[in-house]
């Protein structure tokens, strides 16, 4: 009897051991891929030319840094506009800086499976166009507009990255929930200070209309023939969600 039991053991513990030997096998056939370069199509539309680098700390940790180099585009050519709109030409670009920490829920020397991503962010937004609009008696009155607004954010992702054919990444981030904070200005500049004037009422009659959380953080204000909008600490709530496609090296 002592015999089998010992027989057992040494049959238990040797089984470990080979199964230890073997995962250290495995370890060793791996390609370690602990960067990845990814572009984010999804930013595009957002006039923006997005890239990130991602690098692992260890099978379950990373960090990533992403930039967003910006490109000028119409507004109305990215249905936000429609042709209707008193605001003409309208043009905006927008730049980001993005720092973010992965945690991997699976164990692998990959990057690669589900993860967690909490993420700060800095993103400016530049605006340039022409507002044109019609007063009661059918006068026709014109401001140049240009604006530049800073923003900055915190929030959380999650998502899955997948391997494909072991140098290709792809990243699918389906439900990012963050928060912002905006300061910036919007200034329209007339000809007369009737134009401005009635532009400055167009502007106090359109944040009439949006929520309260974000009117009560814009002001308006006319300064001979200028009509400023600023935005001091607004606070929003924003969704982020896509796909980025990479190169792990």
């Amino acid at each position: 009897m002592e015999m089998r039991r010992l027989l057992i053991i040494v049959a238990l513990i040797g089984g470990y051991c080979f199964s230890g030997f073997a995962q250290e096998q495995d370890t060793a056939n791996v390609v370690l891929r602990k960067n990845v370069l990814k572009f984010l199509p999804v930013n595009v539309p957002f006039q923006s030319v997005s890239f990130e680098y991602e690098r692992m700390i260890d099978p379950k940790n990373s960090l990533t840094l992403g930039v967003g180099i910006p490109i000028q585009g119409q507004i109305i050519s990215k249905n936000v506009l429609d042709g209707n709109s008193n605001l003409k030409k309208m043009e905006f670009s927008t730049m980001h800086i993005r720092a973010a920490y992965r945690y991997y829920y699976g164990y692998s020397l990959l990057p690669k499976g589900f993860y967690i991503e909490p993420f700060l962010k800095y993103q400016q937004i530049n605006i340039n166009g022409n507002y044109r609009g019609i007063n009661v008696q059918n006068s026709i009155y014109k401001g140049d507009i240009s604006g530049n607004i800073n923003t900055f954010n915190l929030g959380v992702q999650l998502g899955v990255q997948f391997l494909i054919a072991k140098r290709i990444t792809l990243d699918l981030y389906f439900l990012g929930l963050e928060g912002g904070l905006a300061n910036g200005r919007v200034t329209s500049t007339s000809k007369t200070s009737a134009d401005a004037g009635n532009i400055e009422t167009d502007f106090k009659d359109a944040i009439d209309g949006l929520p309260f959380f974000i009117k009560n953080w814009l002001t308006v204000k006319k300064v001979n023939n200028q009509v400023f909008i600023d935005a001091n600490k607004l606070q929003y709530p924003w969704y982020r969600g896509g796909i980025s496609i990479g190169i792990a090296f």
